[in-house]
């Protein structure tokens, strides 16, 4: 794991910033919605954004680094379609950056926890999608 642990570092870095970024957006566009259901949705996929960032951080601080996210281009969006469809988008993004981060790591916990993270962020991709089918 020594070889990749800066690689590491980055990605968990890349991924703390990511779930800011959500955790930023995500109060606006529910202050949006009128649907209660899907409301309700996105606030348990925000209380699961913050449980992510911090394992993020709590995994940078094993490796020896300093949590140092940088926030991905934050723009609010409008309209149940656009929101939905740029909360699927960053969750595809999750995905490809927590299988990233799995195949940096050779730690049997580490692994663990990000394969974790990696299948929270594909329920709320489905979650997300199936919201998108019903409009």
């Amino acid at each position: 794991m020594a070889e990749n642990r800066e690689e590491l570092i980055e990605l968990l870095n890349q991924a703390l910033g990511g779930e800011y970024g959500t955790l930023w957006l995500l109060p606006q566009h529910m202050a949006q919605l009128k649907d209660e259901e899907l409301k309700r949705q996105l606030k348990l996929i925000a209380d699961v954004e913050l449980e992510h960032a911090e394992k993020s951080a709590r995994m940078i601080y094993e490796l020896g680094g300093t949590p140092n996210a940088d926030l991905p281009g934050l723009k609010p969006r409008s309209g149940v379609r656009e929101i939905l469809e740029a909360h699927a988008e960053g969750e595809r993004a999750a995905i490809a950056l927590y299988e990233r981060a799995i195949q940096a790591t050779s730690d049997p916990e580490m692994r663990k926890m990000l394969e974790g993270m990696k299948r929270d962020e594909e329920g709320h991709q489905r979650v997300l999608e199936r919201a998108l089918a019903r409009l």
